[in-house]
């Protein structure tokens, strides 16, 4: 009898069942995770919680840990350690607090020392950790960077950092299938970030809430893998889980050689496995999008969301001209933070700084197109100009090319690798009102430093604002100019330049950074633990105080801004909850017309939130933190950024989407100062007339949230089912194994370390 015909698939779903090691009766899926990368920032609370617990980390073949939030992009010279180097006491200790944790875990680290250091989600891809066909995830929104090779990569929180640490997988449910098409042929002077801002903009930022979005068509298959990374990066900015582009000969092109792709037999496996990873033709997608290349010009932002976008021909919009009260209201409060006025031409606005860097636009090929417009050319002499590699093989490279030469002969400041001025944790940050140009991905509220200005545009354009000191049209400057003249080399380091991993390296060779001992062992499954408490209080019924606020697309940074992630507890963040809204940022005494600094609201255990897109941005799970410490147990709202919401039931704390109308009369009564009653078993919102609200919750969830358990423990009691999963990836994906892994599947786990 033939096999019974599969019903077409999107490539989504065909990566999600792939990876699917049991699903409960409500969809909720246990899937396993391919690779796994950490950094300094979202890790501390984890690696504190493995502690805690005495549990291993499962698979440490499979993990990579890197700094790269926190380190400072000064020269290196005199690098000898962290403690030395790193001059501010919160990022040296979140920088310490890792290289403690992967010394004791065992983890394969790129240090500061190591020229494989680098931003995460740029040295995946450079080392070949990234591949096609894998799940990968990070304590970190832009993940989603991975999914250019046709991997499903998001971001994650702490707790579920945890939970890969402890089991190597997450507990997820399938999202929707949306499909970006643009065909089409790009005009010249058009990358692929005019690309992805031009479609956020059509999109906006709650466009893709729910749902991983695929970018396919003409434009797409012509881009290069880094300026597909640089589109996939930005799908969070649509409300997306995740950003997906197939595999296809481009993809094996740029991989094959890295460090840890697959070699010999094993590489044209892999290849004939991964040209099966596309959406069937007549695939069903609950969305599709379509773009038409002719459109897409020169895109820069003008306010403090990455929808809020424009040409850069066009004009900063005039709210009067907005008949939705709520979108009016957004722009007039962008265009006050930004400081501009209605109708003003974007090209005539001027600059302060030029950021190009972030692991959106800090590859070889983004410092190229910076380059090219650079040459013979000067800094404008009131910018401040700076460029920072994604990794500091990427600067190297640059080196040898002589791109650091034409961007220091130019007045560019040469930085070296890290996250730098993209989220400003480290040294290089923007100063109130200070206006940037910058290839970064968040435009948000002081984003690049408290309150800074940031408008979003590609590495072409950021360097055309450098030189003529105001946002410009970089094809203006590029009109009848002769190309740069230099000979890009490859961008793979040879194997004198770089050691090879024990991640499907060739036989012998391990995995060995420089001044550290290599790792030989790997990581045994541990064995089932007796449930530990998470120490979550159960989520029954909630009365109590509602605080509204009526204000769309709150980001993570709002509600929780960058200085304070530098923690390495997750307690003690509710004094800085909505920290730039609650204080005067001269004085740091509390702006009395703020909700939460006033009476009763000071003691609300509910938020109602009749703005959309609630905790837009970040996948850290600080802003939950922030709001749990501060006694928020509920949020009830019209709509919430995916990974937000999840990060909050991690924490306890329950989201309740209900309708517009509903939230609205819920508002009415907080403002009144009426109590408000979430009945979690009975899911209902309750208000003090009797009238009801019902609300959905998936029913894990609600086990979970009511009897306060530790989705760690739930999960290990599946052990056979993992280690069943195990077993038939190595038999039939071999590649994704590291060499001391394969061939052992953990029958006898190992016992926890001795703590």
């Amino acid at each position: 009898m033939p096999a019974p015909k599969q019903p077409p698939s999107t490539l989504y779903d065909k990566l999600f069942a792939l990876h699917t090691v049991r699903e409960q009766d409500d969809g909720t899926c246990l899937l396993y995770i391919d690779r796994h990368i950490v950094h300094e920032v979202t890790s501390p609370q984890a690696f504190e919680g493995l502690r805690n617990a005495k549990r291993t980390v499962r698979r440490l073949d499979c993990t990579l840990a890197t700094t790269d939030h926190n380190v400072p992009t000064s020269s290196r010279t005199n690098f000898k350690s962290v403690k030395t180097f790193i001059k501010e006491d919160d990022s040296r200790i979140q920088c310490e607090t890792l290289e403690d944790n992967v010394k004791l875990f065992g983890l394969t680290y790129f240090g500061m020392a190591d020229k494989r250091q680098g931003i995460v989600h740029i040295i995946g891809p450079e080392q070949g950790f990234t591949l096609p066909g894998t799940t990968v995830v990070c304590g970190d929104s832009h993940t989603s960077t991975h999914g250019a090779f046709g991997a499903l990569a998001f971001g994650i929180g702490t707790s579920e950092v945890e939970h890969v640490l402890a089991t190597q997988t997450v507990l997820q449910k399938r999202s929707k299938n949306m499909r970006v098409r643009i065909n089409g042929t790009l005009n010249e002077g058009i990358t692929s970030k005019d690309v992805i801002l031009h479609t956020i903009g059509v999109t906006g930022t709650a466009g893709g809430t729910g749902s991983v979005v695929e970018f396919c068509g003409s434009v797409v298959e012509n881009l290069s893998m880094e300026a597909r990374m640089s589109m996939t990066n930005m799908s969070i900015e649509m409300g997306s889980r995740a950003g997906l582009i197939a595999p296809d000969e481009t993809t094996f092109a740029y991989l094959k050689g890295r460090p840890l792709a697959p070699k010999g037999d094993e590489w044209e496996a892999a290849v004939k496995h991964w040209r099966t990873l596309k959406s069937d033709a007549d695939a069903h997608f609950d969305t599709t999008v379509d773009i038409d290349a002719q459109d897409i010009e020169p895109t820069v932002s003008w306010g403090t969301s990455p929808q809020d976008v424009t040409s850069i021909s066009g004009k900063v919009p005039d709210p009067e001209t907005v008949s939705d009260p709520a979108k009016k209201k957004s722009i007039l409060r962008a265009l006050e933070y930004m400081g501009l006025a209605p109708n003003t031409p974007m090209d005539q606005i001027k600059v302060d700084k030029v950021f190009i860097g972030s692991c959106t636009n800090a590859r070889i090929e983004d410092l190229r197109s910076a380059a090219r417009v650079v040459q013979g050319r000067k800094v404008a002499d009131h910018v401040y100009a700076m460029v920072v590699p994604g990794s500091g093989l990427i600067r190297q490279q640059a080196e040898k090319e002589g791109l650091a030469r034409i961007f220091r002969e130019a007045g560019f400041d040469w930085r070296e690798a890290g996250c730098s001025m993209c989220l400003g944790m480290n040294p290089d940050m923007l100063s109130p009102q200070e206006r940037c140009a910058s290839t970064s991905n968040r435009n948000f509220e002081g984003r690049q430093g408290a309150g800074g200005r940031t408008h979003l545009m590609s590495p072409a354009m950021a360097a055309a604002a450098a030189v003529t000191g105001k946002l410009s049209d970089v094809r203006k400057l590029m009109q009848g100019r002769q190309d740069i003249a230099f000979e890009p080399e490859m961008d793979v380091a040879s194997d004198e330049d770089v050691p090879h991993t024990n991640e499907a390296a060739p036989e012998g060779d391990e995995l060995v950074e420089e001044g550290t001992d290599a790792q030989t062992e790997s990581a045994a499954a541990p064995a089932p633990q007796a449930s530990v408490p998470a120490g979550l209080p159960p989520f029954t019924v909630l009365k109590g105080i509602a605080a509204p606020m009526d204000i769309s697309n709150i980001d993570t940074d709002a509600i929780i801004p960058k200085q304070f992630l530098k923690t390495i507890k997750r307690t003690g963040l509710g004094v800085a909850l909505f920290d730039a809204w609650r204080y005067d940022s001269k004085t740091h005494e509390e702006i009395p017309s703020f909700v939460l600094n006033q009476e009763p609201y000071r003691q609300a255990k509910i938020l109602v939130v009749s703005g959309v897109n609630f905790g837009c941005g970040s996948s850290r799970e600080h802003a939950p933190w922030a709001l749990v410490d501060f006694g928020i147990r509920a949020l009830i709202g019209i709509s919430f950024a995916e990974i937000f919401s999840n990060n909050l039931t991690k924490n306890g704390m329950l989201p309740v989407v209900l309708p517009e109308k509903d939230v609205l009369e819920i508002a009415e009564d907080a403002r009144q100062g009426i109590e408000v009653e979430v009945d979690l078993p009975k899911q209902v919102v309750r208000r003090s007339n009797g009238k009801e609200y019902p609300f959905e919750v998936n029913s894990f969830t609600k086990h979970c949230l009511i009897n306060g358990l530790d989705d760690i423990s739930l999960t290990l009691q599946h052990e056979k089912d993992i280690s069943s999963y195990e077993s038939h990836r190595s038999a039939t994906r071999p590649w994704l194994d590291g060499l001391n892994f394969r061939g052992k599947v953990p029958v006898e786990p190992k016992t926890a370390t001795e703590w």
